[in-house]
Order: structure tokens, then C-alpha cells, then sequence
């Protein structure tokens, strides 16, 4: 009996070893501690074999269980921005969560969405409250240090909506985009605002002149003006952006790791395929 389970906890350090969830390892060493229990009473120490059930079994166990119920998973925070990522009869559909999905089956994570404002986007990222930032991002959205850009996945252009017939008045922006972007805006001064739906109002209110947005938003903020304005509305291009995600600059690993995954996607034309569904 005794060899069977000397050879038994032989086999399970070697599976712990060739784990790649953390969770099915501190399973597994919880059944190591178990048996090891039973070889201790077996050989006339039970005082030891009831530590090591209570300590190795249940308390360090549960320890293990605890410290790894925040590790496993992608946090990812993000503005709902369709196509890229959206929710729809309350399921989440989207370009982004495709790439999402498929890199976090790589990694053996589990994929959490969270939707958050504008502002909370920057307050979030960062420590244990998020891993990475979606929807819709690109490099000088969030004008913050402590923030690393992915490679880009798609291509996209920053515009200027503005009224023809009123060529005075404020521009709008999304509050802490990097006005490096925008530099173009003429010199009109710039007006930030909190969330889209506050700029476009503003707009149809003619409280300013115009508003700048990206091509990813464009569709949907063209939507909200109201049709006379939008009758008399110009676009003009102002730089072209590449879309990607962000992660905070302290994540180096992760954001290698995503780096990678883009990579591949784009090397073996699936990115193309999986965009073609969503942007036509």
C-alpha cells in the first residue's frame, strides 16, 4: 500500500509540473496533500496526518483557490462602439471580441468584457481593476502615461464634422484625447467633452461649430445629428490612425504576448477574413 502511494504522489508532481491551468495544479496538489496525509497515518503518525488534511488539504488549498480567483481571466474594459464592440439583445458581438476571444483561448485565460464610460476608461486600466483597453481604441485616443499601444489591427482615419454655413465657434472633443491628433482643428478653439452622445448635442444645439470624432464612431455620430444640420455638415479628414488596444505600461509580457497574436493574424490574412464580416 505504502508503494502504490509513494508511486501515486510521484505521478501527480509530475502532472502538477505539465499543468497549464494554475487551478487544475493547486487541484491536484490538493490530492497530493491528501495522500500524503494517508502515508502518514499508515506509518503511526496521525498527529501529523491530521495537520497535514487540515493545512495541506483544506486551508492552503483554499488559500491557493483564493489568491487565484482574480488570476485566469482578461479584464478587459471598453466604450461600446459598433462594429468593434457591442452588445446586442444582451450578447456581445463585435470584430474585437473575435480577436479577443481568440487570444485568450491562446493564453488558456478567461475572456471578461466590462463597458465603462469614457473617462473611466484611464482610471480603470492598470493593477488588478483591468488588464486592456478595447473598443475601438487607437494611439492618442487616451492622451495618459502609463499606457502601451498594441500593434494596429485595422486601419481608420480622424475627421472634423463641421457646419458649412457656421464658420465660427468651438470644435468638440472627447475629453483626454492627445491633442497631437488634432492639430489640424484650424484655430478654432477645443472644446472636451465627457461621452459622444454630450458632443453631438451640443452640436445639434449649435453650441459649437463642429466636432471631431473618429472614422469608427463616425457612422454612429452622423446618426444622432439631426438631419437639417446634417444636410449642411462637411467632413474633413485630419490623420489617418490604426486601431488596436492598450494595456498599461506595466504589463510588458501581456502586451508582447498580444503583439504576437495581432502578428499572426495579419501574417495569415485572418484578420481580413474576420474584419470583412463587420466592415463593409
Amino acid at each position: 500500500m505504502l508503494i502504490l502511494f509513494s508511486l501515486l504522489l510521484l505521478g501527480l508532481s509530475i502532472s502538477v509540473l505539465l499543468q497549464d491551468r494554475l487551478l487544475n495544479a493547486v487541484i491536484l496538489l490538493g490530492v497530493f496533500s491528501l495522500l500524503s496525509s494517508a502515508i502518514y497515518f499508515l506509518i503511526g503518525a496521525p498527529d501529523v496526518a491530521v495537520t497535514e488534511g487540515a493545512i495541506g488539504v483544506a486551508f492552503v488549498t483554499f488559500i491557493y483557490v483564493l489568491a487565484l480567483s482574480d488570476q485566469g481571466k482578461l479584464h478587459v474594459i471598453a466604450e461600446e462602439v459598433p462594429p468593434f464592440l457591442f452588445q446586442e439583445k444582451g450578447d456581445l458581438r463585435g470584430a474585437e471580441l473575435e480577436i479577443l476571444q481568440g487570444f485568450a483561448e491562446e493564453m488558456n485565460l478567461e475572456l471578461e468584457v466590462e463597458f465603462v464610460g469614457h473617462r473611466e476608461l484611464t482610471s480603470l486600466i492598470g493593477g488588478r481593476r483591468a488588464d486592456m483597453i478595447a473598443g475601438a481604441y487607437f494611439e492618442g485616443y487616451l492622451a495618459r502615461e502609463g499606457l502601451s499601444s498594441s500593434r494596429g489591427y485595422n486601419e481608420g482615419q480622424l475627421a472634423k464634422i463641421h457646419s458649412s454655413t457656421q464658420k465660427a465657434g468651438e470644435i468638440g472633443i472627447m475629453a483626454d484625447v492627445d491633442v497631437f491628433s488634432i492639430s489640424a482643428a484650424s484655430n478654432r478653439e477645443l472644446r472636451q467633452f465627457s461621452s459622444l452622445d454630450e458632443m453631438i448635442r451640443a452640436y445639434n444645439e449649435s453650441q459649437i461649430g463642429g466636432f471631431i470624432a473618429d472614422s469608427g464612431r463616425m457612422s454612429n455620430a452622423l446618426y444622432r445629428v439631426n438631419s437639417p444640420l446634417r444636410d449642411k455638415s462637411e467632413i474633413d479628414t485630419l490623420t489617418e490612425i490604426e486601431y488596436g488596444f492598450a494595456v498599461s505600461s506595466g504589463e510588458e509580457d501581456l502586451l508582447e504576448d498580444l503583439n504576437g497574436y495581432l502578428e499572426s493574424l495579419v501574417r495569415n490574412g485572418e484578420i481580413d477574413e474576420l474584419l470583412s464580416g463587420y466592415f463593409r
